[in-house]
């Protein structure tokens, strides 16, 4: 992690030598809404892909990733009668959110502490419990079978790491993140760009 963290240094100071380094100004004009998606949960045995947004202004920034349960959009089937083994899967659910402040580095170079929870539940998916939701029409109708999750437990734990924003043009920004509990990237856009 350290010489990453050294390695881009080395890069922005080859790239931006005569740029301007930490100006705050920069944060000052920027509102970004953005999706992230990544592994949430992670360093947990509840852990799974997710899926999530971000919304950035003015330097502060908040983000959340979630996901799970992992078996409620499954297309197997259990009947009332079958083993519990059968009927009941072990299943969870996953949630992080993250606050932070996005400190410019240089004019494309932000990078960010942040603080945050992770929030689990554990419980179980009940197989023999079986939903259909119908779209569409004629013959391009779609089907999506759904299962109870029934959360048994739930706890949360302290969350902090910190994030990289890159921003090639004005308009869009990629971010990655790694804090304690999750690992993920996404992509942004500067809302105010438009405006000008």
């Amino acid at each position: 992690m350290k010489k990453s963290i050294i390695f881009v240094a080395m890069i922005a100071i080859a790239i931006g030598a005569n740029a301007q380094w930490f100006d705050f100004s920069k944060n000052t004009n920027r509102i970004e809404i953005g999706v992230n998606l990544g592994m949430a949960g992670q360093k947990t045995e509840f852990h799974d892909f997710g899926l999530g947004a971000s919304l950035s202004a003015w330097g502060v920034y908040l983000d959340f990733i979630t996901a799970g349960p992992m078996y409620t959009h499954d297309d197997r089937n259990a009947s009332m009668n079958d083993p519990y083994e059968q009927r009941f899967f072990p299943d969870s659910t996953t949630t992080t959110i993250n606050l932070g402040y996005q400190v410019p580095v240089l004019p494309w170079l932000r990078i960010m502490p942040l603080v945050g929870i992770n929030i689990n539940t554990c419980g179980h998916t009940d197989m023999a419990t079986l939903h259909a939701e119908t779209s569409g029409s004629g013959d391009n109708i779609d089907v999506q079978l759904t299962h109870n999750y029934n959360s048994e437990r739930t706890w949360a734990n302290f969350n902090f790491g910190g994030g990289i924003v890159i921003s090639p043009i004005k308009w869009v920004s990629f971010y990655g993140v790694y804090t304690t509990n999750a690992i993920y990237g996404g992509l942004s856009f500067n809302l105010t760009s438009f405006a000008e």
